[in-house]
């Protein structure tokens, strides 16, 4: 096996066959050509053999397209994204691409350059989840010409496809199960500055239970709904039901909850937007709404 890089001429060597042949047909694109299956087969063994692998580059360069797809995320920090980002990599691999994973931080700043950076890079589409729900028209995302979808959360500039959960059905759903419950005096944790679908979850709780619900908005991490549990045998009015509207929220809920020692549902009921890993693992199980 030669020590540089497998190239097309090696392969057309060994094969004594022309490089347009080989081309073709590792590339599947016969262009109207035919060859044998026997053929096929001697021209995919040897390259196997020998571990040649495409230059990406120069295919890019012939056929115009990177086969990349960027996707901007605003953290690493929230699971939901990370399962998201799974799913979205095992099914744009089968499709022969490759995800260009950023991050922004939720920095509006931060998020500008990933965007630009990504496009620099020639991605053949971007997946983006937006830090922001305000845009500009003359924000790069918008200028770039790249296809773009939305995912997760919607933006107040239209225009754009968006595949995201319903968000205000899922609650109001969860709302009618409450009330069926019994419970009618109910504290949501919501983080309304994040995004607009944080707005979106709390109008549908507030579909169904009107001034039965209580909203405390807080910083969308866990220390805030931690301290915001702690304080609650001080806060008046006994909730029969907790319910954070992110999965990060619920995560510093539960912790809080422990703090009291607070069991659920005896002292409390609780349910939380997004799964999380330790929902089904919670004496006793937690529920959730899972995306």
């Amino acid at each position: 096996m030669p020590r540089h890089r497998v190239t097309m001429d090696d392969l057309a060597r060994r094969l004594d066959l022309s490089k347009c042949t080989i081309s073709r047909i590792l590339n599947r694109a016969f262009d109207g050509f035919s060859y044998a299956p026997a053929t096929i087969r001697r021209v995919d063994n040897m390259a196997r053999r020998l571990g040649y692998r495409p230059n990406i580059h120069a295919r890019a360069l012939r056929t115009r397209r990177s086969h990349l797809i960027g996707l901007a995320l605003p953290t690493g920090s929230i699971p939901f994204f990370g399962v998201l980002t799974e799913y979205l990599e095992a099914e744009l691999r089968a499709a022969g691409y490759q995800v260009l994973v950023v991050h922004s931080r939720n920095d509006p700043r931060a998020e500008e350059e990933v965007l630009r950076s990504l496009a620099d890079r020639g991605v053949d589409g971007l997946l983006w989840i937006p830090v922001r729900t305000r845009y500009r028209a003359k924000d790069s995302v918008f200028r770039s010409g790249i296809p773009r979808v939305l995912l997760d959360r919607p933006i107040q500039r239209g225009g754009l496809p968006l595949v995201a959960t319903d968000n205000r059905a899922a609650t109001r759903d969860l709302g009618n199960r409450l009330r069926a419950l019994g419970h009618s005096s109910v504290l949501a944790f919501n983080a309304p500055r994040a995004d607009l679908s944080m707005i979106e979850r709390e109008q549908g709780l507030r579909d169904v239970l009107g001034d039965g619900l209580v909203v405390k908005n807080m910083a969308n991490v866990p220390a805030a709904a931690r301290a915001a549990v702690r304080a609650l045998p001080e806060a008046g009015p006994r909730f029969t039901a907790l319910v954070a509207l992110s999965e990060l929220l619920s995560l510093g809920a539960l912790a809080g909850l422990r703090d009291l020692a607070w069991s659920i549902p005896d002292r409390i009921s609780f349910a939380g937007f997004d799964d999380f890993p330790l929902a089904a693992h919670w004496t006793p199980p937690i529920t959730v709404i899972r995306q």
